[in-house]
């Protein structure tokens, strides 16, 4: 069986890492030996050690949110030449059979890691770039032989490359963790852990919080329902984690700031995101920037929820406006709109919920995925 390095360029634990955790699982249970190199230390690491799987240091420098200062573009090389230098160090002590780069930064330390009869390369995108620093760094690595193919989780990541790659361009959409779909539901607990009463309605948002990921939108648009609806309760899960704290700070304080802020909880850092999915009756993912693929949408939908998404990248794709959910505009006006129509009807709510169990049945299944993406490495 082969052996396989999966690097990437945090060791945070966000939607790539989540992905990448379920695919080093499944290449240990395809019988393929698996370690990991991630820079620093951090949830996902820890998670990592925890499953088993060693994990070793790649000498990249922690990421900065947001547009990169010209600086840390610049010392850029330097940084992948020294992560190259190490990973090519390791691998003439323990030899692998495939590198799998989990996201751009970790591209070129890959690449030049396999130069000169190293093993091939599999780069896997979930972020949408269409121009700058990643956008050239991301093609000049698939122009490199060493890059055997690259995986795009959304046809919105894969645009903007579709010139470049040719055959080596893959999409292959993310899936839900298996746990999502075989977990069993704890609704009654789980509504209780959050305070809510039998009769309470409840929409929330999931995950980290940034201004990009719009939890200050969803407060803007929904606060003012609290009016009108008095079970409704609007939850935040989340932290800022390696990305915003200011905007944690901005989210708390327009929950205290409202006249109903007795009825908005931030739940804080979730350690695990079923029970507070459980909890929920509508989930809303109010993505303001272009969101790669929306893997809490995915997740929402295994727990039997109907979404409402902002029209935001990969997002419609997940999510099948007027029969999962709604697709609204990004603007506080449209998210209120769509949220509403499910605060007033009951039966759609849990119809649209139903739809979206069967579509990630059907469409996001991790043994379907995983299949793809395993065939794609090890040509299975």
């Amino acid at each position: 069986m082969a052996r396989v390095v999966l690097l990437d360029q945090y060791a945070g634990l966000g939607g790539g890492q989540r992905i990448l955790m379920d695919l080093a699982l499944a290449m240990r249970e395809a019988g393929h030996s698996v370690r990991v190199f991630l820079p620093g230390q951090g949830a996902a690491e820890a998670r990592l050690r925890e499953e088993g799987f060693p994990v070793h240091p790649l000498p990249l420098p922690a990421m900065t949110p947001g547009r990169k200062p010209l600086a840390e573009k610049a010392a850029y090389p330097f940084h992948a030449w020294r992560a190259a230098r190490a990973l090519r160090a390791a691998l003439s002590e323990e030899p692998a059979d495939l590198l799998y780069a989990n996201a751009p930064r970790a591209f070129l330390p890959a690449v030049l890691a396999a130069r000169g009869g190293g093993p091939p390369v599999v780069l896997a995108l979930h972020l949408i770039f269409t121009g700058g620093f990643e956008h050239r760094l991301i093609r000049w690595c698939l122009r490199q032989k060493e890059a055997r193919k690259i995986v795009f989780c959304s046809r919105a990541v894969a645009h903007p490359f579709a010139k470049d790659c040719g055959a080596k361009g893959v999409k292959i959409h993310y899936w839900v963790s298996p746990r999502f779909l075989e977990a069993p539901s704890e609704r009654r607990r789980s509504r209780e852990a959050m305070g809510l009463n039998p009769g309470d309605v409840a929409v929330g948002v999931l995950g980290r919080i940034s201004r990009t990921k719009g939890q200050s939108l969803f407060l803007e648009a929904l606060a003012p329902l609290l009016e009108r609806y008095p079970a409704l309760r609007l939850l935040v899960g989340g932290g800022a984690d390696f990305e915003d704290p200011e905007e944690e700070a901005r989210v708390a304080r327009m929950a205290a700031a409202s006249p109903r802020s007795e009825r908005i909880r931030i739940a804080g850092r979730m350690v695990e995101a079923i029970p507070f999915l459980d909890s929920l009756d509508v989930l809303v993912v109010p993505s303001l920037w272009d969101e790669p693929f929306g893997l809490v949408a995915v997740e929402g939908m295994a727990r039997g929820l109907p979404v409402v998404a902002t029209r935001s990248g990969g997002l419609v794709e997940i999510v099948d406006h007027n029969v999962t959910g709604f697709l609204a505009d990004k603007n506080a006006a449209s998210l209120r709109d769509a949220v509403e129509r499910l605060l007033a009807d009951p039966g759609l709510r849990s119809a649209m919920g139903e739809r979206g169990r069967a579509r990630v049945e059907s469409e996001f299944h991790p043994a379907k995925q995983l299949a793809e993406v395993l065939a794609l490495c090890f040509g299975e």
